[in-house]
C-alpha cells in the first residue's frame, strides 16, 4: 500500500441551523451543559450551586430550571449527552469503514474534536459519580464501556501482536491521554492540540505512525 504523507487539519464540526425558537433553547440548553461541566470538572458536585452555573450563563436560576428539573438532572446531561453522542459516532464509523486502520484514525479524531468542544465527561464522572443515582451511575458507565468497545473492536485486529487483554488496556490508556487535553491545553490552539493528540494516538494505536 502507498505510504503517502497525509497532511491532517484541523476542521470544526459544523451544526446545521435549526429553526430560530428551536434553536434559541437548544442553543442556551447547550450554553447551560457547557458552563455546568466546566464547573464540575474543577470543583465537586457539593461545591457547585445553580446560582454559579446560571450566572455564568447569564441567565436566572428560574431559567436554567426551564431546561433542567435540578442541579442533579444537568449533572447526568453533562455526563451522559457527550458520551452517547462519540459512542454513536463510534458505533457508525464500525459500521461504515471497512478499513480497520481508517476507522481507528477517524474514532480518534471525533473523539479529540469533542475534548475541544468541552471537558471529558469521564474526568467528571470520576469526581462527581458519588452524587449520581445507583441507576443512572450504571446507565453511564454502561454507555462509556460500549464506547470504549467499539474502540477495542477496531484495535483488537490491527494489532496482532496484542492479546484482548492488551488491547482493552492500550485503548483505555489512549483515552487517559487524550483527556488530558482538557486539563493541559493552555497556552494551545485547537490545531495545535488536534495534530499533537491525533499523531500521539495513531501512534500508541498503531504501533507506528499513522500512514
Amino acid at each position: 500500500m502507498s505510504r503517502a504523507h497525509r497532511v491532517v487539519r484541523f476542521v470544526p464540526m459544523s451544526i446545521q441551523p435549526l429553526p430560530i425558537k428551536r434553536a434559541s433553547r437548544s442553543r442556551r440548553r447547550e450554553q447551560l451543559i457547557a458552563v455546568a461541566a466546566e464547573f464540575f470538572l474543577h470543583h465537586s458536585y457539593d461545591a457547585v450551586t445553580v446560582e454559579m452555573i446560571s450566572a455564568r450563563a447569564g441567565i436566572s436560576g428560574p431559567g436554567l430550571y426551564r431546561h433542567f428539573q435540578n442541579k442533579q438532572a444537568l449533572l447526568i446531561a453533562v455526563l451522559e449527552e457527550p458520551t452517547q453522542f462519540v459512542h454513536e459516532a463510534a458505533k457508525r464509523i464500525g459500521e461504515t469503514t471497512t478499513e480497520p486502520e481508517a476507522a481507528i484514525v477517524e474514532m480518534v479524531e471525533s473523539h479529540i474534536r469533542l475534548i475541544l468542544r468541552g471537558p471529558p465527561s469521564t474526568l467528571i464522572f470520576t469526581k462527581n459519580e458519588h452524587a449520581l443515582p445507583e441507576h443512572d451511575r450504571r446507565r453511564i458507565r454502561r454507555e462509556m464501556a460500549l464506547y470504549a468497545e467499539e474502540w477495542v473492536s477496531v484495535v483488537i485486529p490491527l494489532r496482532p501482536d496484542l492479546s484482548e487483554p492488551e488491547a482493552r488496556l492500550l485503548t483505555q490508556g489512549v483515552f487517559s491521554m487524550l483527556n488530558t487535553a482538557a486539563t493541559l491545553k493552555k497556552g494551545l490552539d485547537e490545531e495545535s492540540i488536534f495534530v499533537i493528540m491525533r499523531q500521539a494516538a495513531l501512534h500508541a494505536l498503531l504501533g507506528r505512525g499513522a500512514r
